[in-house]
C-alpha cells in the first residue's frame, strides 16, 4: 500500500508540474511558430533568391538623405507626387507656391540619390497617389482623365529615367463596381502604354492589409497578372484616432488564432493567408513600420482606452530618445506576447502615454518568415523615420545575407 501511495503522489506531483508548465507556457510564449501559421505559403525553390527591399522616401525625409541605409535596399519609391481629378500632376498648391511632392521631386536631394541607387542597381520607383474616393473616381470613371493621368504620369517617369511606378489609390471604404474595374483597366492601360517606352517598365500597387478579406478597390486575382509587386501595407491596425491604444503591425494575436483577454480583431498573418489565396506568394511584398503611435491612455494596460485627438506619429527616432533620456524615471519597455511586438509606457506628468511600435526583435520575427517562405520580400514605410539609429536595419540586411 505504502508503495502505490508513492506512485499515486509521484504522479499528482509530475502532472501538476507539467499543467504548471503549459500554463506558464501558454502565458508566456507564442503558442506555435509564426511561420507555422501559414496554411498556404510554400518554401521556395530556390533558397538564393533574392528577396526584394523596398523602400519608401517621403519629401518631408528627403533631410535624412544622406544618413539612410539605401545600401541594403533593392528598390528605392520616391513619395510622391499627387493629381487632380482631370488626370494632370497636382504641381501648385497655390498661386505662387509648388506642390512639396513635385517640388522636391526637383530638387539637388533626390536627384542624388536616385543617382546613388542606380550606381547600386537599384530599381528606381515613382510613387503616384490620389487619397480622395471622390478622385479615385473621377480618375478611373472618366476616359478622358484616365488617359491624362496615364500620359502625364508617363512624362514623370521617363523624365527622371524611372525604373517602375507605384501606384497608391487608397480608397477608404468600399467602392462600387463599376470602379473596381475601371480601376484594373486603368493599371492594365498605363502598363502596357509605359512598356512601349520600355519593355522593362513595371507597376506595383499599394494595397491595405484587409484587401483580401474585404470588398476594397483592387481585384487582386484580376490585377496581379499585370503587376510586378502588391506591396501590402501591414501597418496601421492602431492609428491615431483608435479608441484603443494597440500594436500597429501585430504579427500574430486574432481573436481566431487564440483564446485569451486582449485579443486582436485582426492581424497579419491571418491577412497574408488570405493574400496567398488569391496571389501567388511571389508577388506578395510586406509592408513594415519604421514608426509608432502615441496616445495618453487611461490606464498602463495593454489595450487600454485612450483619450480622443491625443493620438500621434512617433517616429522610431523618436522613441529611441525617449529611451535614453535619463530624466523620465517612469519609462518601462513591454513586450506583447499577443502581438509580438513592443510597446512604451511612461508618465508626462500626471498623464499615462503609451507607444506601441516596431523593434529589431519584432521585425526579425517578421523578416524570419519572409527568409523561409515564397513571399517577396518587405516594404519600408517609411525611410528617414529610423535616421540616426540603424538597428532596425540588421534583420533587413539579414534577408538577402550570402
Amino acid at each position: 500500500m505504502a508503495t502505490r501511495r508513492k506512485i499515486f503522489l509521484f504522479c499528482t506531483l509530475l502532472l501538476l508540474t507539467i499543467l504548471g508548465v503549459y500554463i506558464y507556457w501558454q502565458k508566456k510564449l507564442p503558442l506555435i511558430s509564426p511561420t507555422n501559421l501559414f496554411e498556404n505559403i510554400y518554401f521556395p525553390k530556390n533558397q538564393k533568391q533574392k528577396k526584394v527591399v523596398y523602400g519608401f522616401l517621403p519629401y518631408w525625409n528627403l533631410k535624412y538623405s544622406k544618413d539612410l541605409q539605401i545600401n541594403h535596399l533593392t528598390h528605392l519609391a520616391y513619395f510622391a507626387i499627387d493629381l487632380n481629378m482631370d488626370g494632370t500632376i497636382h504641381k501648385k498648391t497655390n498661386s505662387k507656391e509648388l506642390e512639396p511632392g513635385w517640388n522636391k521631386l526637383n530638387s539637388p536631394e533626390i536627384k542624388s540619390i536616385l543617382y546613388q541607387s542606380k550606381l547600386l542597381r537599384q530599381k528606381t520607383v515613382i510613387t503616384v497617389t490620389a487619397m480622395d474616393p471622390e478622385l479615385i473616381e473621377s480618375l478611373v470613371n472618366n476616359q478622358d482623365h484616365t488617359k491624362n493621368a496615364i500620359e502625364n504620369i508617363l512624362i514623370v517617369y521617363n523624365e527622371f529615367n524611372f525604373d517602375g511606378i507605384n501606384i497608391d489609390f487608397e480608397y477608404v471604404g468600399e467602392p462600387d463596381n463599376q470602379t473596381i474595374s475601371n480601376f484594373t483597366e486603368f493599371i492594365i492601360k498605363l502598363k502596357n502604354r509605359c512598356q512601349t517606352i520600355s519593355n522593362s517598365c513595371f507597376i506595383d500597387v499599394d494595397v491595405f492589409g484587409d484587401s483580401a478579406s474585404k470588398k476594397r478597390l483592387w481585384n487582386l486575382e484580376e490585377l496581379h497578372p499585370h503587376l510586378e509587386n502588391i506591396i501590402i501595407m501591414a501597418y496601421d491596425y492602431y492609428r491615431k484616432s483608435s479608441s484603443q491604444a494597440g500594436p500597429i503591425a501585430p504579427l500574430i494575436g486574432s481573436c481566431k488564432q487564440i483564446s485569451q483577454d486582449n485579443c486582436l480583431e485582426q492581424d497579419i498573418l491571418g491577412h497574408m493567408n488570405l493574400f496567398t489565396k488569391k496571389v501567388p506568394p511571389e508577388k506578395l511584398v510586406l509592408g513594415i513600420p519604421f514608426y509608432g503611435y502615441e496616445w495618453q491612455t487611461a490606464s498602463e494596460n495593454f489595450l487600454a482606452n485612450t483619450y480622443p485627438k491625443t493620438g500621434s506619429l512617433a517616429t522610431y527616432q523618436r522613441i529611441q530618445n525617449l529611451i535614453s533620456n535619463q530624466e523620465i524615471s517612469s519609462l518601462s519597455a513591454k513586450w506583447s506576447n499577443i502581438s509580438l511586438s513592443p510597446y512604451l509606457v511612461y508618465y508626462d506628468k500626471d498623464k499615462i502615454k503609451q507607444i506601441h511600435f516596431e523593434s529589431e526583435q519584432s521585425l526579425k520575427l517578421k523578416t524570419d518568415i519572409i527568409m523561409s517562405t515564397n513571399i517577396k520580400g518587405v516594404a519600408i514605410w517609411a525611410l528617414g523615420y529610423e535616421v540616426p539609429y540603424t538597428d532596425l536595419w540588421k534583420p533587413i540586411s539579414d534577408l538577402n545575407k550570402n
